[in-house]
């Protein structure tokens, strides 16, 4: 399952649980390090949230993270005391918070399989039981387990048997295009989601493809990234900082790839006039590369243009750049340009309003409409 797909399927179990008064199921989520499966539960407590506050709740989701690869079993158990002739156990504030009777959220007990012996079994209690000792959790505070497979080589443990057959499993995997509409509207740098839009098969490593440094690509370490481009330019410390966090292999091409860029005519010249800013298409022209950094160029230089503007004057120009561009550089980036507009949150019903425009102005809009027919039907629902 992809991560949209897993956020929004454990909030319907949560709100099958709520509305028919039932302890929400525990689910598992395994999956490669760094792909965010952690991510997911912060946006089922969005979900939450969004869901309470439509009912009149105007408190926030609890969401309680307690990494296990770094917990001791008392920072889940709590500390002993005497009370009379019986011990009792006082609570951690995490588990304090989610055990309130007014709660609601979810508590996720993160990285499983990396604990040690005692602390996986100081969390079986909480994911079965729903229950700390003597402290019950929230029957509205959904538990969700996370981890890696042995298979994804990071030191994983395999769950003991009792415990799988007793929560929902499920895998969760890397999803380029959620996360790249995720990562446009945080603001992370471009260059690494036109990069991965290039090489898709850099977004998510395992630890086995590190290099010498013990780094690699994952969601997480490009989100850090591209959250430090701006750092890494201004201290021309680029091929440093990125082969820190994304490995030395994968930073070689992310560098060549800046490098390039920059050498292309800037994709606005090419917007406002293709044949003016761009007369020698040839230049692009069975480079793969170049043609990904030009497209996607073009999607996002539209998207920024049409901010300004109530029409779809800037839908036009982009319709008319990319026929010019893709007719010598090849129809297939159509589809490449498109799936970008649409992930940076391009208005889509807009630029097909500026089709029949985009046609009467350029013939070559038309010789490109087969292709970009195919992008409107599949995903013309969106």
């Amino acid at each position: 399952m992809n991560f949209t797909s897993v956020a929004s399927t454990m909030f319907e179990m949560w709100k099958h649980a709520v509305e028919n008064d039932l302890i929400p199921q525990t689910v598992c989520l395994l999956g490669a390090p760094g792909i965010g499966k952690t991510s997911a539960c912060r946006e089922l407590a969005n979900l939450q949230t969004e869901y309470m506050k439509s009912k009149g709740i105007p408190e926030n989701a609890v969401c309680e993270v307690r990494d296990l690869s770094s917990s001791l079993p008392e920072d889940l158990g709590g500390l002993p005391y005497r009370d009379g002739d019986t011990t009792r156990y006082a609570p951690q504030s995490m588990i304090r918070n989610v055990c309130e009777p007014t709660s609601y959220g979810v508590l996720v007990l993160d990285d499983l399989p990396a604990a040690s012996t005692a602390v996986q079994v100081a969390s079986r209690q909480i994911s079965l039981e729903h229950r700390v000792h003597d402290h019950h959790i929230s029957r509205k505070v959904m538990i969700v387990v996370t981890g890696n497979r042995r298979e994804d080589k990071s030191a994983a443990s395999t769950l003991p048997a009792h415990f799988r057959n007793s929560v929902l499993m499920l895998t969760v995997e890397p999803d380029f295009k959620a996360w790249e509409t995720w990562a446009h509207d945080n603001g992370i740098d471009q260059l690494v989601t036109q990069f991965l839009t290039f090489r898709p098969a850099y977004f998510s490593q395992l630890p086995k493809d590190a290099d010498q440094q013990g780094a690699f690509a994952t969601p997480r370490t490009w989100t850090m990234l591209g959250r430090l481009l701006d750092v890494a330019r201004k201290t021309n410390n680029l091929h440093e900082m990125s082969a820190g966090l994304v490995g030395a292999g994968v930073t070689g091409e992310l560098v060549a790839f800046e490098l390039l860029r920059t050498q292309l005519v800037p994709p606005e010249k090419v917007l406002a006039d293709p044949e003016g800013a761009l007369p020698d298409r040839n230049a692009l022209k069975g480079h793969p590369d170049r043609m990904t950094a030009m497209v996607t160029g073009l999607a996002d230089a539209a998207i920024n243009k049409a901010k300004g503007e109530k029409g779809t004057k800037a839908y036009v120009q982009y319709l008319v750049a990319l026929a010019y561009i893709t007719e010598v550089g090849g129809r297939e980036y159509v589809g490449v340009s498109i799936s970008t507009f649409l992930s940076h949150r391009g208005n889509f019903a807009k630029l097909r309003e500026a089709v029949p425009e985009a046609k009467q102005k350029d013939s070559r809009v038309q010789g490109m409409m087969v292709a970009l027919s195919q992008c409107f039907t599949s995903t013309g629902s969106k």
